[in-house]
């Protein structure tokens, strides 16, 4: 089953270095391409190591959660308190036979966390490198990214969107 997995595209994390990523990715989920649309959801919580350890205080409150795209009704969400998933959400949601394919933002942390927890399940990860982005300043570099994916998942992970089949 061919699936998209929007990472945390919610109105808190969309700023100018990643705006483009909203029309991109409306796009994509209007493609018709992808047989299951998931979207994660970042929600932080005052327990979090987002507080503990980086004294992050955002995304507690709804004009950062909202999400930037429109997704179908049908889209599953999947709330996330970190990085990636937690507590059996890779297995509740996906089989090691889907073909998964990646946008969101950031691609620097939480787009290749779930990366290597899908790799880690057994599924190689499809990122489609023009449709994520970092809020960051100053991420990792788009090509670094490239090679790290390429290095650790396998150099048929990186696509565009205009090769998708």
């Amino acid at each position: 089953m061919k699936k998209l997995l929007i990472v945390d595209m919610q109105k808190g994390f969309i700023n100018k270095n990643n705006d483009f990523l909203v029309k991109n990715i409306q796009n994509l989920i209007g493609s018709s391409r992808f047989d299951k649309i998931y979207a994660t959801k970042f929600i932080n919580h005052t327990g979090s190591q987002f507080f503990k350890f980086l004294n992050w205080r955002r995304f507690c409150e709804n004009s950062e959660i909202d999400f930037a795209v429109d997704l179908p009704k049908e889209a599953v969400v999947i709330e996330k308190t970190s990085y990636a998933f937690a507590g059996g959400e890779v297995e509740k949601n996906f089989d090691k036979t889907d073909e998964i394919y990646l946008c969101g933002t950031d691609y620097d942390s939480c787009v290749l966390a779930i990366a290597f927890q899908l790799f880690d399940f057994g599924i190689c990860p499809h990122i489609l490198i023009d449709c994520v982005g970092s809020h960051s300043d100053n991420p990792i570099s788009k090509t670094d990214f490239e090679k790290i994916c390429e290095e650790n998942f396998s150099e048929q992970s990186i696509l565009r969107t205009k090769n998708l089949r």
